[in-house]
């Protein structure tokens, strides 16, 4: 079989049903009823950063302030968050992880990675590794 050239089309298509099934496998096991998959990376955003301004999450999850914020509050309410004041300007706020958010970080993690073996499992290691880079590098060049 000839090796045929992708065209943007197939790719932004094969881009497209990636991300649905990624939310729809994560939604059924890293959080079930509890949170997003945005909100679930935004909790392990905030763990990993150490208390990052909000608009450090706006930034780095390219959305605007108000749909941080929006998201902000619902994981606030929900006590997996709290907004806590920068104690070099006390204007400032900051959103840290709660011991609850930190222990549903923690179980949804173990079963991302479970299930994400299952997903990328027809991968070898090779071609996991090559996967990353290109990630990255599309990352990198659109940040």
């Amino acid at each position: 079989m000839p090796n045929k050239q992708a065209t943007m089309e197939e790719l932004v298509s094969h881009i497209f049903i990636m991300g649905r099934l990624m939310r729809d496998k994560m939604h059924k096991h890293i959080g079930a009823g509890q949170c997003t998959l945005m909100e679930f990376e935004t909790l392990k955003y905030v763990k990993d950063a150490g208390k990052p301004h909000m608009h450090d999450v706006a930034k780095t999850f390219h959305i605007t302030p108000p749909a941080a914020t929006l998201m902000i509050d619902g994981l606030v309410k929900a006590k997996l968050l709290a907004r806590v004041l920068d104690p070099n300007d006390r204007r400032s706020v900051r959103v840290a992880i709660t011991p609850k958010g930190k222990q549903l970080l923690e179980r949804g993690l173990t079963k991302k990675v479970k299930e994400m073996k299952k997903t990328f499992g027809v991968l070898t290691s090779s071609e996991r590794a090559q996967f990353i880079a290109i990630i990255r590098k599309i990352i990198k060049n659109n940040s």
